[in-house]
C-alpha cells in the first residue's frame, strides 16, 4: 500500500510505500525516510501532542496487492521473542509487514530503538504497488501530461461517474464490513472529440463535488486545472492556480489520483 506521510519535523509531505505496521500503545508505520531511500523511519499514526480528535501523521492512498513478498499478521502471542530483547523502547502489541523486517534481527530492534534503520539490514524489498497500465499524479510533470494529451479538457464531458467504497452489510451474519479511506475510490469517465476515452480514478477521495448542467446551460467542460498541494490532488473545472475548496462548479479533492485511456474492449 502506498501512504501520503508527513514530516513533522520539515514541514511537509511526501509519498511512500508502506513495509510494516506496528503497534505500541498507537500504530506505527514503517515507511521511506523523507531524504533518504536507502533508510525507513518509524512514524507515528497520531501526532499525540495535538488537541483530540488528533491530527494524522500518516494517510493511506490505495491498498493494492503486492507483486511479491507477503505480509505477517502477528499478535500478541508472537510478540516475546522481540520484547525481551527491546530495552528503551515500549513493548509491542501486534505487527502486520514483511516477513523479512520480523526476521531482520538486530536490524529489527535497531529499528525499534532507534527510529531508522537501513534497508538493506532489514532486506526490506524493492517493491511498487503502482498498478500497471495506470499515469499517476505526483508531480507537475505528470499533470502536464494528462493536460496536454486530454487538450486541456476543453469541450470534453464527463459520461459517468461511480463511487466504490468496499463497504457492504452481510444480511446473513449480521454484520457491517466497513473499510478504511485507502480502500475507497471514484471512477469519472471523460470524453472529448479531439482524444479517445478517459478514465480517471480519484484515490481515498476527500471531497467530491459535482454540479450537472443546467436547463439553459451545456454540460461540456471549457478546460480544466489540476493542482497538487502537499501530496493532495485538486481537480476544478476552471481555470485556476489556487487549491481552495469551494462549492461551486465541478470539484474534486483526493489524497491521489491515476488515469489512463480506457481501453476499447472495455
Amino acid at each position: 500500500m502506498r501512504a501520503r506521510v508527513y514530516d513533522r519535523l520539515h514541514n511537509f509531505y511526501y509519498i511512500s510505500e508502506v513495509y510494516g505496521i506496528l503497534n505500541r500503545a498507537g500504530d506505527w508505520y514503517i515507511v521511506d525516510h523523507p531524504s533518504d531511500k536507502q533508510q525507513v523511519i518509524l512514524v507515528e499514526y497520531l501526532n499525540m501532542n495535538t488537541p483530540a480528535p488528533y491530527e494524522v501523521n500518516v494517510e493511506i492512498i490505495d491498498a493494492n496487492p503486492f507483486k511479491s513478498e507477503t505480509w505477517l499478521f502477528l499478535d500478541h502471542s508472537a510478540m516475546d521473542e522481540i520484547n525481551i530483547r527491546r530495552k528503551n523502547s515500549q513493548p509491542l502489541h501486534y505487527y502486520r509487514g514483511f516477513a523479512s523486517i520480523w526476521n531482520a534481527g538486530d536490524a529489527l530492534i535497531s529499528l525499534l530503538e532507534t527510529g531508522s534503520a537501513d534497508k538493506a539490514s532489514l532486506a526490506v524489498p524493492e517493491l511498487s504497488t503502482k498498478l500497471s497500465g495506470w499515469h499517476y499524479i505526483e508531480n507537475d510533470d505528470d499533470i502536464d501530461e494528462l493536460t496536454e494529451l486530454y487538450s486541456g479538457f476543453h469541450d470534453a464531458v464527463i459520461k459517468e461517474m461511480s463511487y466504490i467504497s468496499g463497504e457492504y452489510y452481510d444480511a446473513g451474519q449480521k454484520i457491517m464490513y466497513l473499510k478504511p479511506a485507502g480502500s475507497k475510490q471514484v471512477k469519472v469517465v471523460f470524453n472529448n472529440d479531439r482524444a479517445e476515452e478517459l478514465e480517471m480514478i480519484l484515490l481515498a477521495p476527500r471531497i467530491v463535488h459535482f454540479t450537472p448542467g443546467e436547463e439553459k446551460y451545456l454540460s461540456t467542460l471549457t478546460g480544466a486545472s489540476i493542482i497538487l498541494k502537499d501530496q493532495m490532488v485538486y481537480f476544478y473545472d476552471s481555470d485556476t492556480d489556487t487549491a481552495e475548496e469551494t462549492d461551486k462548479g465541478i470539484y474534486f479533492k483526493s489524497m491521489g489520483l491515476m488515469w489512463r485511456i480506457k481501453p476499447v474492449s472495455e
